[in-house]
């Protein structure tokens, strides 16, 4: 895990209120004017921390007066957001894993205080968790190049995509990023991102540590694939943590259900599988083989599926739809369909690349997607003895 939202509601302390802007101030029901008793903003009053820089990492603090559920009272919620890692390392190339919940419990406790913010330990534990990003570093082989993956990975789609950003900075290092409304999907390499100037980088919080890693381990000019899915919304988070958990949708989710065993792990699975497991997408990561090779292969498939009347067009379709996408990426061949035809029934173009996903399964993935796979599945945290051993 990597960046962390939560939130508590009421049970906390203030030490020294002028650390916020404005500086924090309580209210009692009484002192609210007949507006502000009848507001239907989701909170009154916002104060922010603005504590000076310290050595030791500072969560991001808010404070929120609003009025409670029955709205005959005044109810203040603080809404802490960090980053895991920094929280116990000052840097994110170590990763944090299910075995750091005390560890990470107690140091976000110690931070707080450090701005005179007091927080019982199970109050932090049973904190609700508003968003989360779940984040993996796999060491790429020098056999492996960065900019491979992200060329087969921008050809990807996922339907409820408003926005795939492919971006690349003057040296060449890419990020991939797809946003899709409560979810992101980020790819990019670790240590190209790190070495990047503060204000150009994808994870923009202080980097002093993370440079000095990369220096005393000798990492300059390796390449560590980052791949970052961000949960970021509460409910999208008791969607997909309670559905593996067994419980109820409506349930609440808390910090210390972060660190059930293998939770960690089956999130990044899941989401990776949402990409790797669609038709189109299973299609643009094949490994690339020629054009013959595919058509004898997609109409070998068709056979076995039965001699029908349409079963050489459907064959010929696929093959067609195989290639484009192969070549060009599943969203830019949605894109050319849906300008001619379609537009009113994309169901009927999203058959056609389901039957096509089907008639090329037996072709090998591609290598860097299967070297992928195998990493996210082996799930290894890496620490300072990984760093330590070359990664």
């Amino acid at each position: 895990m990597d960046t962390i939202i939560i939130k508590l509601y009421g049970k906390f302390k203030t030490g020294d209120r002028s650390l916020f802007v404005p500086e924090l101030t309580k209210r009692d029901y009484k002192d609210l004017s007949p507006t502000e008793r009848t507001s239907k903003h989701q909170y009154l009053r916002r104060f922010k921390l603005e504590a000076k820089q310290q050595e030791e990492y500072l969560p991001r603090v808010e404070i929120f007066e609003a009025l409670n559920e029955d709205r005959t009272s005044l109810l203040y919620v603080m809404k802490i957001e960090f980053s895991a890692p920094k929280l116990l390392y000052w840097n994110s190339l170590q990763e944090v894993g299910e075995d750091h919940k005390e560890r990470v419990f107690s140091a976000l406790k110690s931070a707080l205080a450090l701005v005179s913010i007091f927080v019982e330990t199970d109050t932090i534990a049973d904190a609700l968790v508003s968003a989360v990003h779940i984040c993996k570093n796999i060491p790429l082989p020098k056999t492996i190049k960065m900019r491979e993956i992200i060329n087969e990975l921008s050809k990807v789609d996922i339907s409820k995509a408003f926005d795939v950003a492919d971006k690349q900075d003057k040296k060449g290092a890419r990020v991939l990023n797809i946003y899709a409304g409560t979810t992101d999907w980020s790819f990019y390499d670790k240590i190209a991102d790190a070495e990047r100037p503060k204000n150009k980088r994808s994870d923009k919080h202080r980097i002093n540590h993370e440079r000095t890693i990369i220096e005393l381990y000798n990492l300059h000019g390796r390449e560590v694939f980052r791949y970052e899915y961000r949960i970021k919304k509460n409910q999208t988070v008791r969607r997909e943590v309670n559905a593996l958990l067994g419980r109820d949708y409506t349930s609440r989710v808390v910090f210390k259900d972060l660190f059930t065993p293998n939770l960690l792990k089956k999130l990044t699975l899941n989401s990776w599988h949402k990409i790797t497991e669609r038709p189109e997408n299973q299609l643009s990561l094949f490994s690339k083989v020629d054009k013959l090779t595919l058509l004898l292969h997609i109409l070998s498939e068709a056979e076995k599926r039965g001699v029908g009347a349409h079963s050489m067009n459907n064959a010929l379709i696929s093959y067609g739809i195989a290639t484009v996408i192969q070549d060009h990426g599943a969203k830019e061949l949605k894109a050319i369909m849906f300008e001619s035809w379609c537009k009113g029934h994309p169901e009927r173009l999203t058959k056609k690349i389901k039957l096509a996903s089907e008639f090329a399964k037996g072709l090998p993935v591609s290598s860097k997607i299967a070297f992928l796979n195998t990493a996210l599945e082996k799930f290894e945290i890496i620490s300072l003895a990984s760093l330590e051993k070359g990664i």
